[in-house]
C-alpha cells in the first residue's frame, strides 16, 4: 500500500521506509501542501532576482527545567519536569532591494522535538514601499504589546507577562502595514486564523475568526545611555462560534497548571493596552496594562525592573518599537565572564468579573549571557490565587531554569 509520499529520487520500495521514519503519524496532505507553499513563496526569488537574492538560516533551541509546589484548596501536590520550550528552524533573506521573506517552523510538540509535526511561526513576505514603510503578508504577530513584539530570545524572564497569554496575543495570517520615523512607529493590520489551524486541516484562513489590530509607539528619548518608550495598541476580535472566547493563564511557568480560567466569554471582544519602558545604562524598567471587553471585562498588568551587574544595557529599535539582543561587554571566549542580569517582576490578572478569580505573581530572575547568542536563565516564582480560581485559593512556588541558544 502506498504511504502517500512522493519522493521522486527514491524507488517505490524505499519510499515507505522514509515515510515511516519522517512521518510516523501519517502524511497530512493539506499540512505538507501548505509547508511546501510557504517554501515556494520565498524560493522563486532566486530566479526573479538572482542578483539580489539572499538566503540565511535561522533558529533557536530553548530547554527548560521546572520544579513546582501547589498549595491550593483543591490541588496540593508537587512535581518537576523538563521540556523543549521551542526548537525552531527556518530561513530568511531578501529578493532584490524591496522584498524580504522569512519562513520559520517550530518542531516542538508536547515538550518533545518531533520533526514530522512542525508548527508555523513567522511565514511571511514583506514589501518595502519606501524607506520608512512596508507591507507584509503571511503568518505574523498582530501589532499588540511591547512584551509580545520583543522576541522571546530577548525578554527578561522565561515567560512573558500573563496578559499576553490570557488575552491570546499570537500570530495570525493577515496583511499589515508598518511605518516609522525618527521617534515613532505605527502598525495596523487585518488578520484571520493562525496558519496552523489551516495546516492541520481544521479551518480555512478566515472561516472561524478575524481581527483588526493597531499599535503606535513614541520614543521621545533614545540614545546610547537612555531610552524612553511609550505605546498603545488595540485589537477588535470577531469569531463565528458562539462562546468560543476563553481567558486563562498559568503562574508564569509553562509546565504549571492554569490557576485562573474564564470560559464562555462570547465570540467578540475588544482589547486595549498601554505600555511604557525606561532604560538608563544598566537599569531598565517596563510595564504594561491591558483590558479585554468580551462577555465580561477582564484586565491585568505587570511591572518589572532589571539591572545588568556587568554594565550592559538593553538595546532598542524605534522601527520595531521593541527591545533587541543583549551584547556582553566581555564575552566568554574573549577573556570575559559574559553579562549578568538580575530582575524582579510583579504581575496580576483579574478575572473576577468572569467569576474566575484573580492571580498575582512575583518573579525574581537571574540571567547569564556567556555570549550574545547564548543565555542561561533562572527564575523563582511565587503566585497566589484568590476568589473563584480554578483550583480554589492558595499559592504556588516554582523554580525554573532555561538553556537557550539561537542563530
Amino acid at each position: 500500500m502506498s504511504c502517500g509520499c512522493h519522493i521522486p529520487f527514491l524507488e517505490e520500495s524505499r519510499r515507505a521506509e522514509w515515510c515511516r521514519a519522517f512521518f510516523p503519524g501519517g502524511v497530512n496532505v493539506k499540512k505538507v501542501s501548505f509547508i511546501a507553499l510557504a517554501v515556494a513563496l520565498v524560493m522563486p526569488g532566486a530566479a526573479l532576482a538572482a542578483d539580489g537574492f539572499t538566503i540565511k538560516p535561522r533558529g533557536r533551541v530553548l530547554l527548560d527545567f521546572t520544579d513546582i509546589d501547589y498549595n491550593l484548596a483543591n490541588l496540593n501536590t508537587s512535581n518537576s519536569g523538563n521540556e523543549f520550550r521551542t526548537a525552531r528552524l527556518g530561513v530568511f533573506g531578501k529578493m532584490g532591494s524591496r522584498i524580504k521573506y522569512v519562513a520559520e517552523f517550530d518542531f516542538v510538540n508536547g515538550g518533545d522535538i518531533k520533526v514530522h509535526d512542525p508548527k508555523a511561526k513567522d511565514v511571511k513576505l514583506s514589501f518595502k514601499v519606501n524607506s520608512n514603510t512596508s507591507i507584509s503578508f503571511g503568518n505574523q504577530k498582530t501589532p499588540n504589546s511591547l512584551e509580545e513584539q520583543t522576541s522571546g530570545r530577548f525578554t527578561t524572564f522565561l515567560e512573558r507577562g500573563s496578559v499576553t497569554d490570557a488575552f491570546r496575543l499570537s500570530r495570525r495570517v493577515g496583511i499589515m502595514v508598518k511605518t516609522h520615523g525618527d521617534n515613532y512607529s505605527l502598525a495596523a493590520g487585518v488578520f484571520g486564523n493562525d496558519m496552523n489551524a489551516v495546516l492541520y486541516g481544521h479551518e480555512g484562513l478566515f472561516s472561524n475568526e478575524h481581527s483588526y489590530a493597531a499599535r503606535g509607539t513614541f520614543t521621545p528619548i533614545n540614545n546610547d545611555r537612555r531610552t524612553v518608550h511609550l505605546g498603545a495598541s488595540v485589537r477588535r476580535f470577531s469569531g463565528n462560534q458562539g462562546d468560543q472566547l476563553r481567558i486563562r493563564a498559568r503562574p508564569r511557568v509553562h509546565l504549571a497548571q492554569r490557576l485562573v480560567d474564564a470560559r464562555n466569554q462570547g465570540k467578540n471582544s475588544t482589547l486595549f493596552g498601554l505600555e511604557a519602558a525606561y532604560v538608563s545604562g544598566p537599569f531598565h524598567i517596563e510595564g504594561e496594562w491591558m483590558v479585554e471587553d468580551a462577555l465580561t471585562s477582564s484586565n491585568g498588568y505587570f511591572v518589572q525592573a532589571g539591572w545588568f551587574l556587568t554594565g550592559e544595557s538593553r538595546t532598542y529599535s524605534v522601527k520595531k518599537g521593541a527591545f533587541g539582543r543583549i551584547k556582553p561587554k566581555h564575552a566568554v571566549g574573549d577573556g570575559g565572564g559574559g553579562a549578568w542580569e538580575v530582575a524582579l517582576r510583579f504581575d496580576t490578572l483579574d478575572l473576577n468579573n468572569a467569576n474566575a478569580g484573580k492571580m498575582n505573581t512575583w518573579t525574581a530572575g537571574l540571567n547569564w549571557y556567556p555570549q550574545s547568542h547564548t543565555r542561561v536563565m533562572l527564575d523563582v516564582v511565587h503566585a497566589t490565587a484568590r476568589g473563584l480560581a480554578k483550583f480554589g485559593p492558595g499559592n504556588t512556588d516554582s523554580l525554573q531554569m532555561r538553556l537557550q541558544y539561537d542563530w
